[in-house]
């Protein structure tokens, strides 16, 4: 046991200075691809809260946190179709940006060249792999939690009609019951998440699709779970909770109302908040990749038949000087 996590620290710390290296020895590059793909998604993350309700809930004091009133539970066509639309854009530029960072990253730690234009045309060939594992995994995800969800509430019925419980229909009494379940489902979807952590390299890497990237993946990270763990508890919760905390600020000082999101301190909290996000978020892919190959050397296999047709494929494609 002493001796695994002895393991375990020593290749945190290995995947930490190659993180820091590969960004270090192309900042500009990573940088860039960055600006393009990563800080339109922190951005709008930070500021669609305030703008969605200033839009569709513009008389409501969300300061207060008192209940919505009866009128807002009914959704009209267009309060559906925007965040169905702003999701798929969020999608798109996350799935751009796994393409051309993790492309980056694995030439970059083979002393390769890179460009922008290689690292873009990249997508071409990445692109339809990483759709097809995020919508697998995220189709086994909502089926796990749909699952949950109708056990809960057979549970709940069937209490309620043995007459061992008393259903109210009010906030505190819904999060009481909520709770347990959520004690269940969480660790599920994270322990998921954490043997599909190289499954989005593994699609960019080795080309494959849907599911098989994900078996591949569990595969790769057995015995390096808790590394896997690590990496996404860290860069996790630092993004999770600063995007939340960014958002509230915006809302709760109604940014999105008037020209209250011209004035100076909305402006540099809303770009500090972008910056930090693309900036973690970038830190994350990188280490993921390095994970990746480490994972590949501690299984004995090499990125030999992976690798010669990934490089053939970059030489193939048009370099800047």
């Amino acid at each position: 046991m002493s001796s695994a996590s002895t393991e375990n620290r020593s290749l945190w710390t290995e995947i930490g200075e190659s993180k820091r290296s590969i960004l270090k020895a192309n900042c500009g590059h990573f940088h860039t691809l960055s600006i393009l793909f990563l800080l339109p998604i922190f951005f709008s993350l930070a500021v669609y809260p305030s703008f969605h309700l200033a839009l569709f809930h513009p008389d409501y004091d969300f300061t207060t946190f008192t209940q919505f009133p009866q009128s807002h539970l009914f959704l009209s066509k267009f309060e559906i179709i925007v965040p169905i639309v702003y999701t798929l854009f969020l999608v798109l530029l996350f799935l751009f940006a796994v393409a051309t960072i993790t492309y980056s990253a694995l030439h970059v730690s083979y002393g390769r060249p890179i460009s922008l234009v290689s690292s873009i045309k990249s997508i071409r060939n990445s692109f339809f792999p990483l759709l097809s594992t995020f919508i697998v995994s995220e189709a086994i995800f909502i089926s796990i939690t749909l699952v949950f969800t109708l056990v809960f509430v057979f549970l709940v019925q069937v209490l309620q009609t043995l007459g061992l419980i008393e259903l109210k229909y009010d906030s505190n009494h819904f999060l009481f019951l909520v709770i347990p379940v959520l004690i269940v489902l969480v660790p599920v979807l994270i322990w998921l998440q954490i043997n599909w952590s190289l499954a989005y390299v593994i699609a960019v890497v080795e080309s494959k699709w849907g599911y098989e990237s994900l078996r591949r993946s569990f595969y790769l990270v057995k015995g390096r779970r808790w590394v896997a763990f690590g990496i996404h508890l860290y860069y996790g919760l630092s993004m999770g909770i600063m995007m939340v905390c960014g958002s509230m600020f915006l809302v709760i000082a109604g940014a999105a109302k008037g020209i209250q999101w011209m004035s100076l301190g909305v402006i540099l909290w809303t770009a500090l908040v972008s910056v930090m996000g693309y900036l973690m978020m970038n830190q994350y892919l990188v280490a993921n990749v390095v994970l990746y190959m480490k994972c590949k050397d501690l299984n004995c296999e090499k990125l030999h038949s992976e690798t010669s047709d990934f490089a053939g494929e970059y030489v193939s494609l048009p370099l800047d000087e």
